[in-house]
């Protein structure tokens, strides 16, 4: 069966079937002025190549061979291949139906592996213009076929590790727009990806067909518009010599312009603001910043292509990165979880909808983990919110809500489906006994821990991106009805309780903490003892010491730190001890009466809010504000089973690194943490150690200063200190309320056992071995995070006033110091 579809049809937006190009041309005709056309299905591809699979094969497999005698043979291969006699008929069908025959048309290659991530294939593969008949697009056919095996397209597959047998090619074939040699052709990015001006369309232009822009060979004129009001940023003009228009006996010829003619602007001003109009609205389209291909003709512009912009230029910040790595990181670890956080990454993108991000959205820098902040401001807002501007909005989103984010209700199933592999899969490693193993072999057994993790790891961000979607979905909602405050203290109170594995942890800790409080002895220790002193102790209080043992069994695999170079609770039950210190100077009276007078004013909350909601959006006011309890408790629980991966990564590289110290080659097991992954993978599998030494020298002393520098905000800019005489900080609010105190900043959990009763916690971020702290606080004050982080949540719950992302705050306060917290306003007054 031959498969052509035209523009309409709407198995012409399927990828699978219609190549990149066509998919997004399919899309965008239903509401872009996209000339008519026809895709020539990848179906029709496969079936062609069938029988030229065993000599391609072969072709591939021949050492002797290089690239371009590669594809010299296998193009030829495809050229003297006919079509079947069955495509040529159905072309002259639906060429004739959709007016192409009148005319030239251009034959497009697409690809069915472009636009992933990374692979976005531009220009790889073959345009041709100004084609007329169906024997000529036969012809064109079958050399885009060949174009798949271009020269240059097989290293670019390989080096993506993509096999060249599974790639396979869609053809558009599309009415042409006959551009005049006085008339402009070009492309447009609805923000500008050269300077990453997310505020700006960028427009290049010349006379003529779009080919000599999109090639990049020949000059352009090039202008900046602001996407809010259309106004000029910036124009550079250029002469443009020659233009390009197809020829009446097919194909393009090049015309030769006059001098005056070649330094006039492509665009005047109207027709700027119009290529600009239309990038936006090929955005607002896919929902996404959009790469876009124009033209003009007879006054009347065209879409001739559409795809979205997934590369703009780097801005390195730790806006998005200082809560998730407060400290700096060993090269090794960073190594080992970046390529499955990026995997994970896309396939979250591709969960909610949006294109896959070609470029690094984390990096690290002088040891620091830096956050790609243009990224982040590419794909904020990229959610149902812009679904609810209004009631009727929302009614009329129903069904694309239903089709769009069913998988909503879904990941937590398949989630909790998935966790009893990764478990099984830690405790079989866990169990596997290394002693006698070679370096190789236990190289081996990380690099399966790695590949566990990244497996168990990839829906892991869609969770947590979800769970800030549904935040932002259900204030939205609030806000159609409420006023601002209003709508934020419903908001709260909603959210203010949920059923998380920190909370219990912190309820066994609790438990813990009164069987210290019934053993007289026990409890003088925990008040006069170091922890150290205590651990030794606790042999003289069996009881407790078989308590203590099965919880540190149960949760002894939560970290202190993101770095697997640091221990966890089970290496270091010091740290525990000190959050039990905490704990044991409380008793029932002050911790109150549980949950059950909060959680029934939640529940309140919430039959009022769903009585008030237009009883035809009942359900799904119900349904999100359940969804957004259900993320946030499984994004914890997502962040408590992934940390089980820091024993069995210290147990292997322990094991290794006492290896390597036996060698020679390492002055401490631990130091294999400084070993980049790739210098650490060659050495041990090759078997020379030499060049582990330097590199673990040099980057451990990188580290170590790292560890004693506070890291700049923006990369590579030092930051401002706040002008003289200001008595007010700005941040965001995490928890509401207000309160008034003294201050006592936490770097580190060695700081915990000093930390004093009614303090307001100062600290970079926290994490739920924390948590005991804010029982002891007043209120909370973070460098870093937001109204999503551990420490806002935790203060809600526990009805702290918290205010997060206090850039510099462990430099401008001191332990001591009284300043009033506004939860509300995200304010700290210095008093």
């Amino acid at each position: 069966m031959i498969e052509l579809f035209a523009f309409t049809d709407p198995q012409a937006r399927e990828l699978a079937t219609s190549g990149g190009k066509g998919a997004n041309l399919a899309q965008a005709a239903a509401h872009l002025p996209v000339p008519p056309g026809l895709i020539v299905g990848s179906a029709v591809y496969r079936a062609f190549v069938e029988p030229l699979r065993v000599p391609i094969r072969a072709v591939l497999t021949n050492a002797a061979f290089d690239h371009a005698i590669r594809s010299t043979r296998i193009q030829a291969l495809i050229l003297a291949q006919p079509l079947p006699d069955a495509l040529g008929d159905a072309l002259h069908t639906h060429m004739t139906e959709l007016g192409l025959l009148d005319g030239p048309v251009a034959v497009r290659s697409s690809g069915t592996l472009e636009d992933l991530p990374g692979a976005a294939f531009a220009g790889q593969h073959d345009t041709l213009l100004g084609v007329r008949g169906v024997d000529a697009v036969l012809d064109a056919i079958r050399r885009c076929y060949a174009s798949l095996w271009n020269a240059h397209v097989l290293p670019y597959r390989e080096r993506l590790g993509l096999d060249h047998l599974s790639a396979a090619m869609a053809v558009v074939v599309q009415k042409m727009v006959r551009v005049s040699a006085d008339e402009a052709a070009g492309v447009a990015f609805s923000i500008d990806p050269v300077r990453g001006a997310l505020d700006q369309v960028l427009i290049n232009a010349a006379f003529g067909l779009g080919e000599s822009v999109v090639g990049g060979e020949a000059p352009v004129d090039e202008y900046r518009i602001r996407r809010d009001d259309f106004s000029e940023v910036e124009s550079v003009v250029v002469d443009k010599p020659v233009a390009l228009v197809d020829s009446a006996t097919g194909g393009t010829r090049e015309v030769a312009l006059a001098a005056d003619a070649a330094a006039r602007p492509a665009l005047d001003p109207a027709q700027r603001k119009e290529v600009a109009q239309l990038a936006l609205l090929a955005e607002a389209h896919f929902g996404f910043p959009q790469d876009i291909e124009w033209a003009w003709q007879s006054g009347q512009l065209f879409l001739l292509q559409s795809r979205a912009v997934t590369r703009i230029p780097a801005r390195w910040t730790r806006d998005e990165s200082a809560e998730r790595f407060p400290n700096p990181v060993t090269p090794l670890t960073w190594d080992l979880c970046e390529a499955g956080f990026h995997a994970s990454l896309n396939y979250s993108f591709q969960l909610m909808g949006l294109p896959p991000f070609g470029e690094k959205w984390f990096a690290m820098r002088d040891y620091s983990i830096y956050g790609n902040q243009n990224a982040v401001d590419l794909y904020r807002g990229r959610t149902p919110v812009r679904m609810l501007r209004d009631v009727d909005s929302i009614r009329a989103a129903l069904p694309e809500i239903a089709e769009r984010f069913g998988w909503v209700q879904e990941l937590p199933v398949r989630w909790m489906r998935d966790l009893d592999t990764y478990l099984l899969g830690i405790g079989a490693l866990m169990q596997e006994p290394l002693e006698g193993r070679s370096l190789a072999q236990l190289w081996d057994y990380v690099q399966r821990i790695n590949a566990l993790g990244a497996r168990y790891f990839l829906p892991n961000i869609a969770i947590s991106l979800t769970q800030a979607t549904l935040y932002a979905t259900l204030l939205a909602m609030l806000r159609l009805a409420l006023p601002e405050d209003e709508a934020r203290h419903v908001f709260d109170r909603l959210m203010a309780m949920a059923d998380t594995k920190t909370g219990q942890v912190n309820a066994e800790l609790w438990t813990l903490s009164r069987s210290v409080r019934r053993d007289a002895a026990l409890t003088a220790a925990f008040v006069e003892d170091d922890s150290a002193a205590l651990l030794a102790r606790l042999p003289q209080h069996p009881d407790f010491a078989a308590e203590f043992t099965e919880f540190l069994a149960r949760h002894g695999h939560r970290e202190l730190d993101f770095d697997a170079y640091h221990p966890t609770w089970l290496e270091a039950p010091t740290v525990v001890l000190d959050q039990l210190r905490i704990l044991v100077q409380q008793d029932d009276a002050q911790r109150g009466n549980g949950e059950h007078g909060p959680r029934a004013a939640q529940m309140a909350m919430e039959h009022a809010v769903i009585e008030h909601a237009p009883a035809d959006l009942r359900y799904l006011v119900r349904e999100v504000i359940r969804l957004a309890r259900v993320y946030t408790a499984l994004d914890d629980l997502e962040h408590y089973q992934t940390t089980r991966l820091h024993l069995p990564f210290r147990r292997g590289l322990k094991a290794i690194g006492a290896q390597l110290v036996q060698r020679g080659a390492l002055a401490d097991p631990m130091d294999v943490y400084f070993v980049p992954l790739d210098v650490l993978g060659r050495a041990l599998t090759t078997g020379d150690l030499a060049p582990i030494t330097p590199a673990a020298a040099q980057h451990k002393s990188g580290y170590q200063a790292a560890c004693a520098r506070t890291p700049d905000w923006v990369y590579g800019e030092a930051e401002a200190a706040p002008a003289d005489g200001v008595r007010v900080l700005k941040g965001l609010g995490g928890s509401p309320g207000r309160v008034e105190g003294e201050v006592f900043l936490v770097r580190s959990p060695e700081d915990f056992p000093h930390f004093p009763k009614d303090a307001i916690l100062v600290a970079r971020t926290t994490n739920p071995a924390w948590t005991p702290l804010f029982y002891q606080a007043r209120g909370v004050i973070t460098e870093s995070g937001g109204p999503l982080s551990h420490g806002a949540v935790t203060a809600r719950e526990l009805g702290l006033p918290a205010v997060m992302g206090v850039r510099q705050v462990l430099q401008l306060l001191e332990n001591g110091q009284r300043v009033r917290v506004d939860g509300r306003a995200g304010t700290v007054e210095l008093l």
